[in-house]
């Protein structure tokens, strides 16, 4: 359970006509708002990239800037520096989405500290290596909105997502698509910052009390051996009809919210169980 719960942390900020406006939502507005600016200042500027716009480079993240200059505001304004690409469009989508259900999950207040910590981690640990001579840049949000996904796996490891994958099997293979492309350019800093934001999404989730929290959530599942049935032998031995609807309420919520592919084997049987005990206490009323 999760310290600190306020019931408004989890309903929409504000609603526009029938669409639920949460911070996730705001977030992605503003990322989409600054990548346009991005555009719009490299194309007046003409810099082929965005380091060589006098008018974008001040914003991204540099040990030199940093150390040298206290240019703090780079901590945070990094994240923001984002060029239009199809990947940007991947990375919105992975925010949106599932950034929504981990906000839904942990509430607005924790889930804006999550967005936090993995915006300041990777800067604040390359701010580490300057003081021993490594300088490093830093400009983009992929690695922060990766760890948004590992937050949502960590949550709900089993959740079907693309053609009906476990969102842990997606994530992992993301990552080791991402770990191989900054291998092979050599982007060391970025290859650091990305497996620092996953890890911290791991811990954040664990200290606000998220119980599954932890490695195992990445372990293939062990099937569970379903519980053996007692013989009808005394009524007063059977559960009672709200004991049995309390137990399968959890099931439920989660099929309204991920459908029926994200409970895992133990979990149908679970629920089957139920079913049936709520079948034969239907039929012997009668």
């Amino acid at each position: 359970m999760i310290a600190g719960r306020h019931s408004e942390d989890y309903h929409p900020i504000t609603w526009v006509g029938r669409f639920p406006i949460y911070a996730t939502t705001l977030l992605v507005v503003l990322h989409v708002a600054t990548m346009v600016g991005v555009a719009v200042a490299m194309a007046l500027t003409g810099a082929r990239g965005v380091a060589e716009s006098p008018w974008i480079a001040p914003f991204i993240y540099s040990s030199v800037d940093v150390l040298r200059h206290f240019s703090l505001w780079q901590l945070v304004t990094y994240a923001f520096v984002n060029v239009p690409s199809l990947w940007f469009v991947v990375e919105m989508w992975i925010l949106y989405s599932f950034g929504r259900e981990v906000e839904k999950f942990v509430g607005r207040r924790a889930f804006l500290w999550l967005y936090a910590a993995l915006v300041l981690v990777g800067p604040l640990a390359l701010t580490l290596l300057g003081f021993v001579g490594v300088h490093t840049m830093l400009a983009g949000s992929m690695a922060i909105h990766f760890a948004i996904l590992v937050a949502f796996v960590v949550i709900y490891p089993s959740a079907e997502i693309f053609f009906s994958f476990q969102a842990k099997w997606v994530a992992l293979v993301l990552l080791a698509i991402y770990s191989l492309q900054d291998i092979a350019y050599r982007a060391w800093p970025q290859l650091g910052v990305l497996w620092l934001a996953s890890a911290c999404a791991v811990a954040v989730l664990h200290f606000a009390g998220v119980s599954n929290a932890s490695f195992g959530a990445w372990l293939p599942e062990r099937d569970e051996e379903p519980a053996p049935r007692r013989p009808r032998v005394k009524r007063r031995e059977e559960p009672e009809e709200a004991d049995l609807h309390e137990s399968i309420d959890p099931l439920l919520e989660k099929i309204s919210r991920h459908g029926i592919g994200s409970l895992t084997k133990g979990e149908r049987q679970r629920l089957e169980q139920a079913r049936e005990a709520l079948l034969d206490r239907e039929k012997h009323s009668h």
